[in-house]
Protein backbone atom coordinates (compact mmCIF):
# COMPACT_ATOMS: atom_id res chain seq x y z
CA UNK A 1 0.00 0.00 0.00
CA UNK A 2 1.19 3.24 -0.94
CA UNK A 3 1.30 6.21 1.48
CA UNK A 4 2.07 9.64 2.15
CA UNK A 5 5.62 8.69 3.33
CA UNK A 6 6.25 7.00 0.12
CA UNK A 7 5.40 10.16 -1.66
CA UNK A 8 7.17 12.36 0.79
CA UNK A 9 10.58 10.26 -0.28
CA UNK A 10 10.19 10.65 -3.83
CA UNK A 11 9.02 14.23 -3.77
CA UNK A 12 12.53 14.70 -1.16
CA UNK A 13 10.22 16.86 1.15
CA UNK A 14 8.50 15.99 4.64
CA UNK A 15 5.04 14.08 5.31
CA UNK A 16 3.78 17.47 6.37
CA UNK A 17 4.62 18.86 3.46
CA UNK A 18 2.77 16.42 1.19
CA UNK A 19 -0.20 16.79 3.89
CA UNK A 20 -0.07 20.22 3.06
CA UNK A 21 -0.10 20.19 -0.22
CA UNK A 22 -2.84 17.65 -0.07
CA UNK A 23 -5.23 19.27 1.84
CA UNK A 24 -4.46 23.19 1.88
CA UNK A 25 -3.38 23.80 5.03
CA UNK A 26 -0.49 26.29 4.72
CA UNK A 27 1.38 27.76 1.78
CA UNK A 28 3.61 25.59 -0.23
CA UNK A 29 5.95 26.62 -2.63
CA UNK A 30 4.99 26.24 -6.48
CA UNK A 31 7.64 24.45 -6.86
CA UNK A 32 7.44 21.80 -3.96
CA UNK A 33 3.31 21.75 -4.84
CA UNK A 34 4.81 20.34 -8.52
CA UNK A 35 7.02 17.66 -7.36
CA UNK A 36 4.22 16.12 -4.79
CA UNK A 37 1.69 16.15 -6.95
CA UNK A 38 4.05 14.43 -9.49
CA UNK A 39 5.26 11.71 -6.93
CA UNK A 40 1.65 11.13 -6.39
CA UNK A 41 0.70 10.68 -9.59
CA UNK A 42 3.95 8.22 -10.51
CA UNK A 43 2.91 6.27 -7.44
CA UNK A 44 -0.72 6.38 -7.55
CA UNK A 45 -1.41 7.80 -4.58
CA UNK A 46 -4.96 8.68 -3.26
CA UNK A 47 -5.31 10.63 -0.57
CA UNK A 48 -8.24 9.76 1.98
CA UNK A 49 -11.41 11.46 0.23
CA UNK A 50 -13.59 11.01 3.43
CA UNK A 51 -10.56 13.10 5.16
CA UNK A 52 -9.95 15.72 2.97
CA UNK A 53 -13.99 16.53 2.42
CA UNK A 54 -13.39 17.24 6.49
CA UNK A 55 -10.49 19.34 5.71
CA UNK A 56 -10.76 22.27 8.52
CA UNK A 57 -13.15 20.44 10.73
CA UNK A 58 -12.46 17.44 12.95
CA UNK A 59 -12.02 13.77 12.47
CA UNK A 60 -12.48 13.30 16.22
CA UNK A 61 -9.65 10.96 16.74
CA UNK A 62 -6.18 11.14 18.50
CA UNK A 63 -3.30 9.24 17.94
CA UNK A 64 -1.74 7.44 21.20
CA UNK A 65 2.00 6.47 20.85
CA UNK A 66 3.21 3.97 23.72
CA UNK A 67 6.77 2.25 23.46
CA UNK A 68 5.47 -1.36 24.47
CA UNK A 69 1.99 -2.48 25.00
CA UNK A 70 3.31 -5.65 26.78
CA UNK A 71 4.58 -3.73 30.03
CA UNK A 72 1.49 -3.68 32.00
CA UNK A 73 1.52 0.28 32.91
CA UNK A 74 1.61 1.17 28.96
CA UNK A 75 -1.79 -0.56 28.90
CA UNK A 76 -3.08 0.30 31.66
CA UNK A 77 -2.45 4.29 30.70
CA UNK A 78 -3.66 3.65 27.03
CA UNK A 79 -7.07 1.92 28.37
CA UNK A 80 -7.06 5.28 30.66
CA UNK A 81 -6.36 7.67 27.90
CA UNK A 82 -9.03 5.78 25.53
CA UNK A 83 -11.82 5.91 28.19
CA UNK A 84 -11.40 9.98 28.47
CA UNK A 85 -11.11 10.43 24.94
CA UNK A 86 -14.57 8.20 24.57
CA UNK A 87 -16.01 9.80 27.15
CA UNK A 88 -15.36 13.62 25.02
CA UNK A 89 -16.43 11.98 21.84
CA UNK A 90 -12.89 11.33 20.27
CA UNK A 91 -11.47 7.67 19.39
CA UNK A 92 -8.05 6.69 19.19
CA UNK A 93 -5.81 5.08 17.61
CA UNK A 94 -2.92 3.16 19.80
CA UNK A 95 0.50 3.10 18.14
CA UNK A 96 3.11 0.76 20.06
CA UNK A 97 6.13 1.50 19.18
CA UNK A 98 8.45 -2.02 20.76
CA UNK A 99 10.82 0.93 21.81
CA UNK A 100 12.48 1.08 18.20
CA UNK A 101 12.83 5.09 16.75
CA UNK A 102 12.19 4.34 13.09
CA UNK A 103 8.83 2.24 13.78
CA UNK A 104 8.31 4.98 16.14
CA UNK A 105 8.63 7.52 12.64
CA UNK A 106 6.76 4.96 10.67
CA UNK A 107 3.66 5.76 12.94
CA UNK A 108 4.03 9.09 13.11
CA UNK A 109 4.10 9.48 9.00
CA UNK A 110 0.69 6.99 9.52
CA UNK A 111 -1.23 9.48 11.72
CA UNK A 112 -0.01 12.58 9.57
CA UNK A 113 -1.43 10.93 6.69
CA UNK A 114 -4.57 9.22 8.74
CA UNK A 115 -5.26 13.28 9.70
CA UNK A 116 -5.49 12.60 13.38
CA UNK A 117 -6.19 15.66 15.42
CA UNK A 118 -3.86 15.33 17.58
CA UNK A 119 -1.40 13.12 19.47
CA UNK A 120 -0.19 11.62 22.68
CA UNK A 121 3.51 10.40 22.77
CA UNK A 122 4.92 8.05 25.40
CA UNK A 123 8.09 8.36 23.21
CA UNK A 124 10.77 5.54 22.92
CA UNK A 125 13.74 8.04 22.58
CA UNK A 126 14.91 11.70 22.37
CA UNK A 127 11.46 11.95 19.76
CA UNK A 128 12.40 15.67 18.51
CA UNK A 129 12.29 14.97 15.08
CA UNK A 130 8.78 12.76 15.21
CA UNK A 131 7.71 15.78 17.25
CA UNK A 132 8.87 18.52 14.44
CA UNK A 133 6.85 16.46 11.85
CA UNK A 134 3.83 16.19 13.34
CA UNK A 135 3.44 20.09 14.84
CA UNK A 136 4.88 20.64 10.86
CA UNK A 137 1.45 18.91 9.96
CA UNK A 138 -0.36 21.14 12.19
CA UNK A 139 -1.13 18.64 14.41
CA UNK A 140 -0.95 19.05 18.15
CA UNK A 141 1.35 16.54 20.51
CA UNK A 142 1.53 15.97 24.29
CA UNK A 143 4.07 14.45 25.68
CA UNK A 144 3.27 12.21 28.63
CA UNK A 145 5.77 10.85 30.85
CA UNK A 146 8.63 11.63 29.48
CA UNK A 147 11.00 14.78 29.48
CA UNK A 148 11.17 16.67 26.44
CA UNK A 149 13.18 19.79 26.26
CA UNK A 150 10.50 21.03 23.34
CA UNK A 151 9.07 23.99 23.72
CA UNK A 152 6.24 23.27 21.55
CA UNK A 153 4.41 21.13 22.80
CA UNK A 154 2.84 20.02 26.24
CA UNK A 155 4.56 17.65 28.87
CA UNK A 156 3.32 16.27 31.67
CA UNK A 157 5.04 13.76 33.70
CA UNK A 158 5.34 12.08 36.97
CA UNK A 159 8.12 13.57 39.46
CA UNK A 160 9.64 10.34 38.84
CA UNK A 161 12.61 11.82 40.84
CA UNK A 162 10.91 12.31 43.84
CA UNK A 163 9.63 8.80 43.69
CA UNK A 164 12.93 7.06 43.39
CA UNK A 165 14.19 9.24 45.83
CA UNK A 166 10.59 8.28 48.54
CA UNK A 167 11.05 4.46 47.72
CA UNK A 168 14.87 4.79 48.97
CA UNK A 169 13.65 6.90 51.81
CA UNK A 170 11.68 4.66 52.88
CA UNK A 171 13.74 1.65 53.05
CA UNK A 172 16.38 3.46 54.90
CA UNK A 173 13.56 4.19 57.47
CA UNK A 174 12.89 0.79 57.65
CA UNK A 175 16.92 -0.02 58.74
CA UNK A 176 18.49 -0.72 55.53
CA UNK A 177 21.77 0.65 54.59
CA UNK A 178 22.31 -1.83 51.62
CA UNK A 179 20.02 -1.34 49.19
CA UNK A 180 20.21 -2.21 45.40
CA UNK A 181 18.34 -0.26 42.70
CA UNK A 182 17.18 -2.06 39.29
CA UNK A 183 17.20 0.51 36.66
CA UNK A 184 15.63 0.74 33.08
CA UNK A 185 16.92 1.17 29.66
CA UNK A 186 19.16 3.62 29.99
CA UNK A 187 17.56 5.63 26.92
CA UNK A 188 14.65 6.19 28.77
CA UNK A 189 14.67 9.69 31.06
CA UNK A 190 12.06 8.52 33.89
CA UNK A 191 14.35 5.44 34.60
CA UNK A 192 17.47 8.11 34.60
CA UNK A 193 15.38 9.94 36.84
CA UNK A 194 14.00 7.64 39.40
CA UNK A 195 18.03 6.14 40.10
CA UNK A 196 18.73 9.78 40.31
CA UNK A 197 16.19 9.97 43.39
CA UNK A 198 17.94 6.73 44.55
CA UNK A 199 21.07 8.57 44.67
CA UNK A 200 20.10 11.92 46.34
CA UNK A 201 18.43 9.80 49.22
CA UNK A 202 21.64 7.49 49.62
CA UNK A 203 23.88 10.96 49.90
CA UNK A 204 21.47 12.74 52.29
CA UNK A 205 21.58 9.56 54.87
CA UNK A 206 25.13 9.68 54.44
CA UNK A 207 25.21 5.81 52.91
CA UNK A 208 27.72 5.30 50.58
CA UNK A 209 26.80 3.99 46.91
CA UNK A 210 27.50 0.94 45.96
CA UNK A 211 27.66 0.86 42.17
CA UNK A 212 27.52 -2.63 42.72
CA UNK A 213 24.16 -2.28 43.71
CA UNK A 214 22.83 -0.74 40.38
CA UNK A 215 21.92 -2.29 37.53
CA UNK A 216 20.07 -2.02 34.34
CA UNK A 217 16.82 -3.57 33.25
CA UNK A 218 14.41 -3.87 30.23
CA UNK A 219 11.28 -2.61 32.29
CA UNK A 220 9.91 -6.15 31.66
CA UNK A 221 9.50 -9.31 34.52
CA UNK A 222 12.75 -10.88 32.87
CA UNK A 223 15.06 -8.30 33.40
CA UNK A 224 13.84 -8.28 37.44
CA UNK A 225 14.51 -11.96 37.21
CA UNK A 226 17.92 -11.46 35.69
CA UNK A 227 18.90 -8.63 38.12
CA UNK A 228 18.67 -11.89 41.32
CA UNK A 229 21.33 -13.01 40.05
CA UNK A 230 24.01 -10.34 39.35
CA UNK A 231 22.93 -9.36 43.25
CA UNK A 232 22.91 -12.73 45.18
CA UNK A 233 26.49 -13.53 43.24
CA UNK A 234 27.73 -10.72 45.23
CA UNK A 235 30.24 -11.36 47.97
CA UNK A 236 28.23 -8.29 49.97
CA UNK A 237 24.44 -8.81 48.94
CA UNK A 238 21.85 -6.41 49.30
CA UNK A 239 19.32 -6.74 52.24
CA UNK A 240 16.40 -4.37 50.08
CA UNK A 241 15.95 -3.55 46.01
CA UNK A 242 13.96 -0.67 44.96
CA UNK A 243 13.25 -1.56 41.24
CA UNK A 244 12.06 1.49 39.02
CA UNK A 245 9.06 0.04 37.92
CA UNK A 246 7.03 -2.85 39.03
CA UNK A 247 7.49 -5.53 36.57
CA UNK A 248 10.64 -5.98 37.22
CA UNK A 249 10.28 -5.83 40.77
CA UNK A 250 7.76 -8.78 40.38
CA UNK A 251 10.73 -10.40 38.47
CA UNK A 252 13.27 -10.25 41.22
CA UNK A 253 10.45 -11.83 43.68
CA UNK A 254 10.19 -14.62 41.49
CA UNK A 255 13.76 -15.09 41.28
CA UNK A 256 14.41 -14.99 44.78
CA UNK A 257 11.47 -17.74 45.09
CA UNK A 258 13.65 -19.83 42.73
CA UNK A 259 16.57 -19.56 45.10
CA UNK A 260 14.04 -20.52 48.25
CA UNK A 261 14.56 -17.17 49.45
CA UNK A 262 11.32 -15.32 50.75
CA UNK A 263 10.31 -11.32 50.55
CA UNK A 264 10.31 -9.61 52.84
CA UNK A 265 11.80 -12.20 55.08
CA UNK A 266 15.06 -12.06 53.43
CA UNK A 267 15.15 -9.30 51.17
CA UNK A 268 12.35 -6.35 51.12
CA UNK A 269 11.76 -5.15 47.79
CA UNK A 270 9.49 -2.51 46.39
CA UNK A 271 8.63 -1.40 42.72
CA UNK A 272 7.29 1.62 40.76
CA UNK A 273 4.03 2.82 39.10
CA UNK A 274 1.30 -0.06 41.15
CA UNK A 275 -0.10 -1.29 37.93
CA UNK A 276 -2.70 -3.95 39.09
CA UNK A 277 -0.37 -6.96 39.33
CA UNK A 278 1.37 -5.47 42.41
CA UNK A 279 -2.42 -5.39 44.38
CA UNK A 280 -3.02 -9.02 43.87
CA UNK A 281 0.34 -10.97 43.82
CA UNK A 282 2.05 -12.84 47.08
CA UNK A 283 3.36 -10.64 48.61
CA UNK A 284 1.65 -7.77 47.75
CA UNK A 285 3.61 -4.98 46.49
CA UNK A 286 4.98 -1.87 48.45
CA UNK A 287 5.59 0.59 45.38
CA UNK A 288 5.66 4.15 44.22
CA UNK A 289 2.51 4.90 43.25
CA UNK A 290 2.09 6.89 39.52
CA UNK A 291 -1.36 8.88 39.55
CA UNK A 292 -2.24 6.86 36.02
CA UNK A 293 -6.04 8.68 35.81
CA UNK A 294 -5.18 11.51 36.53
CA UNK A 295 -2.11 11.94 34.15
CA UNK A 296 -4.59 10.35 31.12
CA UNK A 297 -7.04 12.52 32.26
CA UNK A 298 -4.41 15.33 32.10
CA UNK A 299 -2.83 14.58 29.02
CA UNK A 300 -6.53 13.80 27.41
CA UNK A 301 -7.55 17.46 28.44
CA UNK A 302 -4.13 19.22 27.17
CA UNK A 303 -4.37 17.48 23.92
CA UNK A 304 -8.42 18.41 23.15
CA UNK A 305 -7.50 21.95 24.58
CA UNK A 306 -5.28 22.49 21.58
CA UNK A 307 -7.74 20.95 19.16
CA UNK A 308 -10.54 22.30 20.12
CA UNK A 309 -8.45 26.01 20.80
CA UNK A 310 -9.95 26.43 23.70
CA UNK A 311 -6.37 26.87 25.40
CA UNK A 312 -3.43 27.40 22.92
CA UNK A 313 -0.90 28.14 26.06
CA UNK A 314 1.68 25.20 26.53
CA UNK A 315 2.17 23.47 30.30
CA UNK A 316 4.46 21.59 31.72
CA UNK A 317 3.08 19.65 34.10
CA UNK A 318 4.63 18.04 37.17
CA UNK A 319 2.54 14.86 39.06
CA UNK A 320 3.48 13.73 42.59
CA UNK A 321 4.21 10.37 43.11
CA UNK A 322 2.56 8.35 46.59
CA UNK A 323 3.57 5.68 48.58
CA UNK A 324 1.30 2.57 48.91
CA UNK A 325 2.80 0.52 51.44
CA UNK A 326 1.95 -3.29 51.25
CA UNK A 327 4.00 -6.44 51.99
CA UNK A 328 7.01 -6.99 50.40
CA UNK A 329 9.16 -4.90 52.87
CA UNK A 330 9.89 -4.86 56.53
CA UNK A 331 11.76 -3.68 59.06
CA UNK A 332 15.22 -4.86 59.35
Amino acid sequence: MITIHDVAKMAGTSTATVSHVINGTRFVSDELQKKVKEAMKELNYKPNMMARGLKGGSMKTIGVIVPDCTNTFFSEISRAIDRCCFAKGYNIILCNTDNDIKQQSSYCDMLISKMVDGVIMISSDNSDDDINKLTEASIPVVIADRTVNHKGVDNIIVNNEKGGYDATKYLISLGYTKIACIGGPTFISSSNQRIEGYRKALKESGIEINEDYISHGDFHFAGGNKSVSDYMNLKDRPEAVFATNDMMALGFIDGLKSLKMEVPKDVSVIGFDDVQLARITTPKLTTIAQPLNELAQKATDLILNKVEKTDLNISQIVLDPILVERDSCRKK
